[in-house]
């Protein structure tokens, strides 16, 4: 564990930075790409906090997915409670869970707690934890749920998963090896900025392994399994490298991670932006959002929160937005290439090959239909003008903090491109209607709405004067782009006034009750959801 650091506590920050304290999920990089290295060398500072706490009140329901299935599981395997009393517990939280985070969370405990274990060991209610002190005092540790043998020769790590077992990171991997192998039996400290209470040494430790486990379907993969000696050696080969990168930090990355970190209320890096979503000011809870999300609202606020909870979700994607993904991904890759050569026929798909792949797979006669939708793209393409083109970037993430709404906005273009110092949001539409649609693309997509919001008020950055919005509309018969100039009144006024209507109703939920109808035959979450209509039911609610 080395010493060095390049982090600096900001002026807006306070408290102990002498304690380092570094887990496999420290920081947002394991879960979110690309994370933020500023974050993380905070999270891994435990004694540092705010100057000025926030004063923002909590959610009315629980939003941490995994923390009631643990909380349960504790009461099984540590307190001796039977099964189903365990579970009675979760409806006696002080933060209710939403019904469809409870049917998650029964299922999760069922299933995890009604498998035997494969090697016959006992679970540990100790955390383990291994501390250096070299001038600074140094703690790695894992959440994870931890088991071992009766003579304590084998260590076992978990980590739940809200869906299917995956892999982590080679240095997470190696965090948990190293002090499953090493670590001493510790008591969680009484306030976080403490250090953990250590109690026995690891002695007896001859064997780890490191387990993913799926809380969906049981799935189990083995990440690590050896001795301590070669656990030793996996964490010099890529967990020091790890810490080192956690603790050193670097620039700040603003993203969807930013809503809950400790350096938010005065990080630079993130545009202040009162009114992006075109509500009044009022006294919230911090929320994430993104105009998809106000979508699935508006359409079943019960989908909005458990997508935002992150639970398993099902496949169950029409044809139709199968091929939208593959189109939109094929046309990003070509964005992608050195140099922004203007997209050619000779790039697209050949005659009569199936060119969707994986999850956007679709029959034989919808990737033709692709195939000629991409095709119209040629005479569309941007980059046909890249002598005016400063700068692009496809598929950028940016994140706006509308101050009034307590909201972080996060948004994606397909493409954000830059002219004359000015920023254009271009997105990519697909349709199979045979002619130019009807109506006005405001109405119809949200998204394209906070897109003229934002840039008129230049929550994007560069000249608002000289900002546009094009929105490029693919049919298998031709294509056309439409233009919106954000600093025409009247555009801007119906922009705000279709962000009112979507975000009002979901900046004022707490409840996130289910609306069921036809959609719940596609509801990737319909499954955790009691008031989800199916089959002819469904049809009848239509």
């Amino acid at each position: 564990m080395a010493d060095y650091t390049a982090w600096q506590m900001q002026q807006w920050m306070t408290g102990d930075e002498s304690l380092v304290r570094v887990g496999p999920g420290t920081g947002a990089g394991a879960e979110e790409v690309p994370g933020c290295p500023a974050r993380d060398a905070a999270e891994a500072r435990p004694g540092v906090r705010v100057r000025v706490p926030s004063r923002l009140p909590h959610e009315h329901l629980e939003t941490f997915t995994l923390g009631p299935v643990c909380d349960v599981l504790d009461l099984i395997e540590f307190e001796g409670e039977p099964l189903e009393r365990a579970l009675d517990a979760l409806l006696e939280r002080p933060r209710p869970l939403h019904p469809g985070h409870l049917a998650y969370a029964e299922h999760a405990v069922r299933l995890y707690a009604g498998r035997p274990d494969p090697h016959g060991l006992t679970p540990v209610k100790p955390y383990w934890v291994v501390r250096k002190d070299n001038g600074r005092r140094w703690e790695l540790y894992a959440w994870w749920r931890r088991y071992q043998s009766a003579d304590g020769s084998v260590r076992e790590y978990r980590r739940l998963r809200h869906a299917g077992a995956r892999a982590s990171t080679p240095g997470e991997i190696a965090i948990a090896a190293y002090t499953a192998a090493f670590g001493f039996s510790a008591s969680w400290p009484r306030r976080w900025p403490r250090e953990f209470a250590l109690h026995d040494s690891p002695s007896r430790v001859t064997h780890v392994r490191i387990v993913e486990t799926g809380l969906a379907d049981g799935s189990r993969n083995v990440q690590f399994e050896g001795t301590v000696d070669e656990a030793r050696a996996y964490y010099d080969a890529f967990g020091d490298a790890h810490v080192r990168s956690v603790v050193k930090g670097g620039p700040e990355r603003p993203g969807p991670a930013c809503a809950d970190c400790k350096q938010f209320t005065g990080c630079g890096a993130v545009r202040r932006s009162p009114g992006a979503l075109a509500l009044p000011s009022r006294k919230l809870p911090l929320r994430k959002v993104s105009a998809g999300e106000l979508q699935y609202h508006a359409l079943c606020p019960a989908q909005a929160f458990l997508r935002a909870l992150r639970l398993p979700q099902s496949d169950e994607c029409s044809d139709a937005a199968k091929l939208d993904q593959a189109v939109h991904g094929w046309i990003e890759a070509l964005h992608r290439r050195d140099g922004r050569p203007a997209c050619v026929a000779a790039d697209m798909p050949a005659p009569g090959a199936n060119w969707t792949r994986g999850r956007w797979r679709v029959p034989d006669e919808e990737a033709e239909l692709g195939r000629r939708m991409l095709l119209h793209h040629v005479n569309a393409c941007p980059f046909r003008n890249a002598a005016l083109i400063e700068r692009a970037e496809p598929g950028p993430l940016r994140v706006v903090h509308d101050t009034a709404a307590q909201a972080l906005v996060v948004a994606k273009p397909d493409l954000l491109y830059r002219e004359d110092g000015s920023w254009v949001w271009r997105d990519l539409k697909t349709t199979r209607a045979a002619s130019r649609r009807a109506g006005d693309l405001l109405d119809a997509y949200p998204r394209i709405a906070l897109a003229v919001v934002l840039l008129a008020q230049g929550a994007l950055g560069g000249d608002a004067g000289g900002s546009r919005v094009e929105v490029e509309i693919l049919r298998p018969g031709g294509s056309d782009t439409q233009v919106i100039d954000p600093t025409d009144p009247e555009r801007l006024a119906k922009a705000r006034a279709v962000l009112r209507r979507y975000a009002g109703p979901w900046r004022a939920d707490h409840t996130w009750e289910a609306r069921p109808g036809r959609h719940c035959r596609w509801c990737p979450v319909s499954r955790w959801c009691t008031s989800a209509v199916r089959g002819e039911d469904a049809e009848e609610k239509a």
